[in-house]
């Protein structure tokens, strides 16, 4: 909002006091002025266009003037729009209590905007020459209730409109810091959603929920009148799809495009008679709801006698209620909910919170090990839960603070620091996990002399090693610790390095065992370095039963059969924590003699929580590192992969220069596809194309497959076929109702005996209210309530995926998405079509083998196009050429490891095609792309942070490799303690099971420690293993041949006492 006389006369008509349109003197456009900022200037009552425009401008009532700087951005306006089926209950329907000053919907953005004053608003202060963000919990701000769409649809909406002030602790009147409220807007929009269900049940309707943010409807209401009342909805989504625009970034692009003024209508209450006409040739008029939904409020009100009957009819109610929510759940105990729930509290709300905080925090953590508390109650809210509010949500994260449940501490962002909370059981698996490599310090034997090692692996090698080979595969020969690590930039050559390790192992009577996060690069590993290899689920699962069997016959066998077994595991930064530690346990368990971590902690993490192999350098496990990049043939390639390795991505895309593209407008995934269609088929088949996301990867593959068709490259008809895509849902969100659609597909990968599920493909045919869903297959019906699935078993047993169809042609490049081993189909490998004909589709495999699948085969629904790979699918694969697309308003996906990975695959050529490079720039600059660690986030270990940034210590490590130091420079990397630094579209996740799943409902023996075991409180790394503190990218020029050294960033440009120019934010996602 840039001009305060245009935004009074928007807002600050002079008849809102005073509008009459409808049934009622506040059931039209209203206005109020709301605030602890407006209250203390004495700005109260009805908004006037004479007061809001001198606010706009910066001045007080006293005539005091605040920020005026150049260029000063007036306010700012948040925008909260009412669910379609409000404002037809309240316009059409006529319900006079839910619009008006004293109305529900007006009650609901007053007490979001309570949370926003109290959570969310801060100015700045200058402290040390840097301009600090400080809380200042107060806000003046105009409410003004408008009730139209620019498609004059009924659209009942509030704007607060927020000037550009705030009074600071110390009273001094200074701009606004809006960081914060922008970045927590999807926070805010579900926290108003949650008020305003909460005030529509009061009121007597039923809920639907219907999307993201707690979106929701009016039960009752139907859809195909939904739909007719949201024409601007329409339009934009006809306009956005006949451009060919499917992302978030284009959909607001059109919505700004299309914008017409706002036409004002004189005869409001002919408007209201044309809503209800339409309405009425649509065979609804609302009046039932509104009648059910008063006799509701009706049956919920009668007389008590006095106190005693008061309470007791408080508590009885209580109860009831509660048992109706959760009494199906009270069977399963639950740790992060109090037992017999429904005896004990009063509120029905407060019980239903309860349930809501336990399904975040597990929601939370599948992925993260740390969560903002925000983000937390954010996720609670969007469950739905009858009631419940940001009030109940923050009693409930407080209790359980209290109460040890969860742990608070701090993650620090850029230069953003927020509260967040961990679990005890995060913090127990980080503990143990750094417990057990402090336990195999010393305790594994040498495999070859450290003196010898060097020569014998040079012999070995088929190539010779460089220094940093040759000092993780020495490592990997001669330590005495059982647990080691290889920290390798990207294109260090780690399988080479491998290879060595496994013909000196082999001639020493051991044997190499390889494990990789996917069946592709299960395959990869084998080839590169010619060992035995699987997967780390697989390995995991054949194996971990060992851990509480341990004295077994079984154990007994295994043991002997892994005897003189290095296992290595390449990829590691993509392990999680809780596989980590089995990993770490297994290895102890079952004697193995060297567990070797190899990767790269700057590329990609784990999909679940944690961040492991980082944690594990940092807290002091022996490391041999592998900073030579043997991959980029050309120096600026090279510079750039090094510019990334150290997190500094916008000083390697101003290395790329005339290499990095700016679509300013266009869609960079359109354009890259253009690009790639442009160049020779010989070109092509050397060029591979990264996209950062889903839907760029979609995209670029739709518009290189038309291109092709339409030059002749594919050729015939072609077959379309339905192939599966997953929803991203995590273990918890399967077990809500509102979590699956109809149409969907359920695979069951694990029989789930709580709600008598076995194993199988099954259609999602119909959701009921109660929260039961209706399933179709195997040739029977059957209803189950997702409720009732155990939340303390942690496998994965259900997959959630829609379909979707792609036509394939001859000569079609396509990826599997699944595996079928016994035909050589891997997940994320690449195949050809050969011919398609009367159903049947023949490929050819990346092995050359020729492949023809027949109508019904299960692996035509296990493929898709692969002109376009996500970053995911991208790590640990080479390429000579590439295009890489990133945007800047992809912000979860604008990162320094997705943009690490999709600029080193390249060996000769790399395009960047991105939308604004200067913004990009800007993004990845402050979104490193880090997980979170408990031990991290509880000041007890220095991961990511500045104080992580250490180089080779000069201290010897501990075990007989450290002995190769003397005189070999190639060792000198061995050291001690080693140098730190959207899910939507992540490969399939291979599933394994068990038959008897109550096996996995333990805490895979992680309570009960012995005295001995005790870690907690330990400070990570152990006295002796210490980081040595340098400044991250110090050892840069070295890798960097005939490129020099690159300029220095120059300075972000400060930014001044005034907002950004940031557009409106439309809260209520109504378009």
């Amino acid at each position: 909002m840039r001009s305060a006389s245009g935004a009074a006369n928007y807002y600050g008509k002079d008849d809102f006091a005073s509008a009459d349109y409808y049934a009622g003197k506040d059931a039209g456009e209203v206005s109020i002025w709301a605030g602890a900022g407006a209250e203390a200037v004495g700005l109260t009552g009805d908004v006037g266009k004479a007061d809001l425009e001198r606010t706009l401008n910066g001045e007080l009532p006293s005539g005091e003037k605040v920020g005026q700087v150049e260029n000063r951005r007036a306010g700012i306006d948040l925008t909260f729009s009412a669910p379609k089926s409000v404002s037809l209950t309240a316009y059409v329907a006529g319900d006079k209590r839910i619009l008006g000053k004293d109305g529900a919907h007006m009650a609901a953005v007053r007490q979001t905007m309570a949370w926003v004053e109290k959570n969310l608003t801060q100015g700045r202060k200058d402290i040390d020459g840097r301009k600090v963000p400080i809380a200042s919990g107060n806000l003046t701000y105009g409410l003004f209730q408008h009730d139209t769409s620019r498609a004059l649809d009924p659209q009942a909406h509030i704007h607060a409109v927020i000037a550009n002030m705030t009074r600071m602790p110390d009273g001094k009147w200074q701009a606004l810091h809006a960081d914060k409220i922008w970045a927590g807007n999807t926070v805010i929009g579900s926290i108003y959603h949650a008020y305003l269900r909460s005030e529509m049940e009061k009121l007597g309707y039923k809920i639907e929920a219907t999307g993201k943010h707690g979106t929701f409807e009016i039960a009752g209401v139907p859809k195909d009148v939904i739909d007719a009342f949201s024409q601007r909805r329409a339009d934009i989504l006809a306009t956005a799809e006949g451009l060919g625009l499917k992302s978030a970034q284009g959909l607001r692009s059109v919505t700004a495009r299309t914008r017409d003024p706002k036409l004002n209508v004189e005869d409001r209450a002919g408007l209201q008679r044309d809503w209800q006409d339409k309405a009425a040739g649509l065979g609804f008029d609302g009046k039932q709801i509104l009648r059910d939904a008063e006799r509701e409020v009706a049956g919920q009100s009668h007389v008590v006698s006095g106190p005693l009957d008061r309470g007791y009819q408080m508590i009885s109610e209580a109860v009831q209620s509660a048992r109706a929510l959760v009494g199906h759940l009270l069977a399963t105990p639950d740790p992060l909910v109090d037992r017999a729930v429904a005896r004990i509290v009063v509120s029905p709300a407060a019980a239903r919170a309860q349930f809501a905080v336990a399904s975040a925090v597990r929601i939370h953590a599948q992925r993260e090990a740390a969560f903002d508390t925000d983000r937390l109650g954010k996720t609670a809210l969007d469950l739905h839960l009858k009631g419940v509010t940001i009030e109940h949500i923050e009693n409930r994260i407080t209790q359980l603070v209290g109460k040890g449940l969860l742990i608070p501490g701090q993650v620090r962002d850029h230069e953003t620091t927020y509260t967040a909370v961990t679990t005890r059981e995060g913090l127990v698996t980080e503990e143990r996990i750094l417990g057990e490599m402090e336990r195999g310090r010393g305790t594994a034997s040498a495999i070859v002399a450290a003196a010898d090692a060097p020569d014998r692996l040079q012999a070995a090698s088929p190539h010779e090693l460089n220094p940093g080979q040759l000092a993780a595969a020495t490592m990997i020969v001669a330590s005495e610790d059982r647990i080691v690590v290889v920290q390798g930039v990207a294109g260090a050559g780690k399988s080479t390095m491998l290879q060595a390790v496994a013909r000196v192992a082999e001639a020493e009577g051991r044997k190499v065992l390889g494990l990789a996060f996917q069946n592709k690069m299960v395959a990869d590993l084998k080839e590169g370095a010619g060992i035995e290899a699987q997967t780390i689920a697989s390995f995991i699962w054949a194996n971990e039963r060992f851990l509480v069997e341990p004295d077994s016959a079984a154990a007994r066998l295994r043991r002997d059969e892994l005897k003189n077994t290095i296992i290595a595991v390449d990829e590691t930064s993509m392990v999680s924590s809780a596989d980590m530690l089995k990993l770490v346990r297994i290895t102890e368990t079952l004697g193995i003699d060297r567990l070797a971590l190899v990767g790269d902690r700057q590329q990609l993490s784990s999909i679940d929580a944690g961040k492991a192999f980082a944690m594990l350098q940092a807290g002091g496990a022996a490391t041999a590192r592998m900073d030579m990049n043997i991959r980029q043939r050309t120096d600026t390639l090279r510079t750039v992969a090094a510019l990334a390795n150290v997190g500094k991505a916008s000083q390697a895309l101003r290395v790329l220069g005339d290499r990095v593209i700016e679509t300013k407008g266009e869609d960079p995934a359109a354009h890259a596809a253009e690009r790639w269609l442009n160049l020779s088929p010989a070109e092509r088949e050397a060029t591979a194309v990264f996209a950062s996301g889903r839907v760029a990867r979609q995209t670029i593959n739709a518009d290189i497959q038309a291109g092709l068709r339409k030059e002749g490259a594919l050729t015939g008809s072609g077959e379309t076929v339905s192939v599966y895509e997953s929803v991203n849902a995590t273990r918890e969100e399967l077990r809500y109702a509102h979590t699956y659609k109809q149409g969907q597909t359920l695979h069951v990968t694990g029989n789930v005996p709580e709600v008598s599920l076995r194993r199988g493909t099954f259609q999602v045919t119909r959701t009921f209210a109660n929260g039961k869903i209706e399933i179709e297959g195997n040739g029977r019906r059957h209803r189950f309530e997702p409720a009732k699935i155990d939340p303390r078993i942690t496998i994965e047993r259900l997959q959630l995926s829609t379909k979707t169809d792609i036509t394939l042609h001859e000569g079609e490049r396509i990826r599997w998405t699944a595996n079928d081993k016994a035909r050589g189909m891997l997940n994320s490998a690449l195949a050809r079509v050969l011919g398609t004909k009367d159903g049947h589709i023949t490929v050819e495999l990346a092995n050359k083998d020729v492949v023809t699948l027949a109508p019904g085969d299960p692996m035509l629904a296990r493929l898709d196009l692969a002109y376009s790979l996500n970053m995911h699918m991208a790590q640990g694969i080479t390429t000579d050429k590439a295009i890489t697309v990133m945007a800047s308003y992809e912000q979860n996906l604008s990162n320094q490891r997705l943009f690490n990975v999709g600029v080193t695959r390249v060996r000769d050529d790399l395009t960047v095609v991105v939308d604004d490079s200067k913004k990009l720039m800007a993004r990845l600059d402050r979104n490193a792309g880090n997980k979170t660690s408990a031990l991290e986030t509880l000041g007890r270990l220095d991961i990511d942070g500045p104080g992580a940034r250490t180089t080779p210590t000069t201290s010897q490590p501990r075990g007989a490799a450290a002995q190769s130091r003397q005189g070999d420079s190639a060792a000198s990397a061995i050291v001690g303690a080693r140098e730190p630094i959207d899910l939507s579209d992540l490969p399939p996740m291979p599933a394994f099971s068990r038959e008897d799943a109550a096996r996995y409902a333990s805490d895979d023996g992680l309570r009960g420690l012995s005295a001995g075991d005790d870690l907690t409180g330990v400070r990570w790394p152990l006295p002796g293993n210490e980081a040595v503190p340098l400044a991250r990218g110090d050892a840069l020029d070295p890798l960097l041949p005939g490129a020099g050294k690159p300029e220095a960033d120059p300075p972000m440009p400060a930014r001044g006492e005034q907002l950004l120019p940031v557009p409106e934010k439309n809260l209520g996602l109504e378009l």
